[in-house]
């Protein structure tokens, strides 16, 4: 320790300078960070349902689509000043570059009428739309005595200007909307605000935290440092590699942050002490390395060993979540070891105050079979609860219920029943529109009548518009199918055969809901259309198939994540510690705060899903901290005075329990995010780091005691 602290007091300006440059470089690399919204870097990377999806979505030509709901007074089928509004409105929107068309109550004209313009509009054009329930039933409903009519916008574009434009012209109306442009829209703008603000005020509350242990806002911002530079190399390293920030990754300079200033709190409250007990600056930074420097190291790693254990999540988005803030949490422990005795070896004079604050004596009392048979009954309690935890995710349920993107979406489902499609891609051996087909999907429509709330065919369309605009009494035959498509081919906004290609079909389902045994029903039942000969092949997905998937994976894939992080954490512990059963008493406190968290999990419904699930991860990494500190004090004291388990206590348990406060606290910072999985993240983190350190002060002296007496 000597050697290396007196290298970097030797070169001090040259290190300090190239301080300086990292930081430059880093603080450049900043403006090269893009932000990635595309939801689909966070689903699974080998699902067959995403790979269906993508082939429908190439065969049929889909693109991107708005919904748009507009709330107004009056029915516009009825008054026709209303009507006149909203017409020119939909063609206003239509002029905007990046929109394709829109289907709705308002098309531009219907056969046997010249429509032109607003004025050309009349009452007799008005009553034949209430006549085709085509537009009627599918675009307009009425609650309360409100209306609503509904605009489905495809789009050209996946810029979001048109978001933008679109949101302009429907300023002085009152609207919902929904789709994907939308949602990643919503998402870029909640994602930008969180990386300029959250950062920064995880910081602050991390040097209010530490102001409080430490005694001294100078020392508390000095121990923050490190972790502070630490993600900003991350995020400049970032910005070169051309990487993306994420929903996920988002949390990764917070995460470097929080975590990472732990040894730096750590390093500066041994220094201090030393200082206090009359050792100059260049042996108390060589004490101090000397008593917590091999525990720091340690720490580092195995926090790190509980992110890099996220590669085996089923989902790019983790994965590139643990990796990078691997790297953060890595880059702050090498500022720790490298900036700070630079620093408080110069003129810089570090003294506390007051005296240290989260004091836990009563812990003490606990260093005996009680506190053994507390630990017993506290797991068994959280044990039974984990089997009725929940498992869920989908795109919708991550917003807070005050976003615009839930509170719209929730009003779509109110009125009209919106949800999340599943695609059924019908391969036939015969015409994709015989009447055959038509009575197929009949059938198949009332066998799912009690789950479904909608079910779009092209079969249907045309059955409809042979009735309603043709007059045709029965199902159009071949002769009729071709009058009505030239009578159609020009109106973009009646999609009928753009929902057929070549010998297939597309249908589309909107269910009740997306639980898993509504999935499945629907899926059994349409697959045994597959034993008749009419079709060659039928294909089900949808983004809900995707999600169930999801959900069913989260919990085998979190397993093999936590098993893994736990042995390589005790590979990690054992190396230093040379003790097999010094190791595992290391991580008994882990493992209790572990089943705290499920349990807590399952007490409060949060669920488990694939964000939340990473809970474990950090508490793996970061709980196995506090042992590791403990036992790396006790080896340090253990010959050198009369009772080094309490003299061990009484160094590590302030620091201790300021980390565990100073990261719960500063996770708090994700109650700002209008994510629900960053608040169930916050909560969970409040119980793990807590259990986990308190555990630890409890467990340990009375496991390190009954060793020592076996050992004598």
């Amino acid at each position: 320790m000597e050697k290396y602290v007196d290298l970097l007091l030797k070169n001090k300006k040259k290190l300090l300078f190239l301080l300086g440059i990292i930081n430059l470089i880093a603080l450049i690399g900043l403006f090269h960070i893009k932000i990635n919204v595309d939801m689909k870097t966070f689903l699974p990377t080998d699902s067959n349902y995403i790979k269906s999806y993508d082939l429908i979505e190439k065969k049929y030509d889909l693109s991107d689509q708005l919904i748009v709901m507009l709330e107004i007074e009056k029915n516009p089928l009825e008054d026709i000043k209303t009507y006149k509004k909203i017409w020119q409105l939909q063609r206003d929107i239509e002029k905007i570059n990046g929109v394709n068309f829109i289907s709705s109550l308002f098309p531009q004209s219907l056969p046997g009428y010249n429509i032109k313009n607003a004025d050309d509009i009349n009452i007799s054009f008005l009553n034949r739309l209430n006549q085709i329930t085509l537009f009627k039933e599918k675009f307009l409903k009425v609650k309360n005595n409100i209306y609503y009519t509904l605009l489905t916008i495809p789009l050209k574009s996946e810029d979001f200007k048109v978001v933008d434009e679109i949101e302009k012209k429907l300023k002085d109306v009152t609207y919902y909307s929904a789709g994907t442009l939308f949602f990643t829209k919503k998402l870029f703008d909640y994602l930008f605000n969180m990386v300029i603000f959250l950062p920064p005020f995880a910081f602050i509350v991390m040097l209010f935290i530490f102001s409080m242990q430490l005694g001294s806002k100078k020392v508390a911002f000095f121990s923050i440092i490190p972790a502070g530079l630490g993600a900003l190399w991350t995020m400049g390293l970032m910005g070169w590699s051309g990487k993306e920030v994420g929903i996920s990754t988002i949390l990764v300079p917070i995460f470097t942050i929080i975590m990472g200033s732990a040894d730096g709190m750590h390093f500066l409250t041994h220094f201090i002490e030393y200082r206090e007990n009359g050792l100059n600056k260049r042996l108390s930074i060589i004490e101090t390395l000397r008593s917590t420097g091999i525990a720091m190291i340690m720490t580092t790693i195995t926090t790190i060993i509980g992110f890099i254990s996220m590669i085996f999540i089923n989902s790019n988005m983790m994965k590139e979540m643990g990796i990078w803030s691997s790297f953060g949490i890595g880059f702050a422990g090498i500022a720790t070891l490298y900036i700070l005795p630079l620093i408080i070896s110069g003129n810089v004079e570090l003294k506390r105050k007051r005296t240290h604050m989260f004091n836990v004596d009563f812990t003490k009392k606990l260093w005996n079979k009680k506190g053994i048979f507390v630990f017993i009954i506290i797991i068994l309690f959280f044990a039974l609860l984990i089997p009725t935890i929940n498992i869920k995710f989908d795109q919708i349920s991550m917003f807070k219920n005050y976003t615009k993107v839930r509170k719209d979406y929730e009003k779509l489902k109110n009125i009209f029943d919106f949800n999340i499609p599943i695609m059924v891609d019908f391969e036939t051996t015969k015409e994709p529109l015989d009447k055959i087909y038509y009575k197929e999907m009949k059938t198949l429509e009332k066998s799912l009548s009690n789950t479904i709330n909608e079910f779009n065919y092209p079969q249907d369309f045309l059955e409809i518009m042979g009735k309603e605009f043709f007059k045709f009494k029965t199902y159009p035959n071949p002769i009729q199918i071709l009058i009505i498509k030239n009578a159609v081919k020009n109106n973009p906004s009646i999609p009928l055969f753009d929902l057929t290609k070549g010998k297939s079909y597309l249908g589309i389902i909107i269910t009740k809901d997306n639980s898993e045994n509504t999935l499945k029903m629907v899926k059994n039942t349409i697959n045994k259309l597959k034993e008749k000969k009419i079709f060659k092949n039928i294909n089900v997905t949808g983004m809900g198939y995707v999600f169930d998937e999801m959900n069913t994976t989260v919990l085998t894939s979190q397993v093999k994540s936590i098993f893994l992080s736990v042995f390589l954490v005790f590979i990690s512990v054992f190396f230093m510690i040379r003790k097999l059963k010094t190791s595992f008493f290391a991580i008994l406190p882990l493992m209790g705060a572990l089943i705290v968290e499920f349990g807590t999990m399952a007490l409060l419904k949060i669920p488990l899903n694939i964000q939340s699930a990473l809970m474990a991860n950090i508490t793996i990494g970061v709980g196995v901290d506090y042992a590791i500190h403990m036992i790396g004090t006790y080896r340090y004291y253990k010959n050198k005075v009369e009772n080094p388990i309490e003299k061990t206590f009484d160094v590590v348990q302030k620091p201790i329990m300021a980390n565990a406060l100073g990261l719960a606290f500063g996770l708090s910072v994700l109650n700002a995010s209008p994510f629900t999985f960053h608040t169930y993240l916050s909560i969970i983190m409040w119980v793990g780091m807590l259990s986990a350190s308190l555990f630890t002060l409890i467990l340990l002296p009375n496991l390190l005691k009954l060793d020592n007496k076996i050992s004598r």
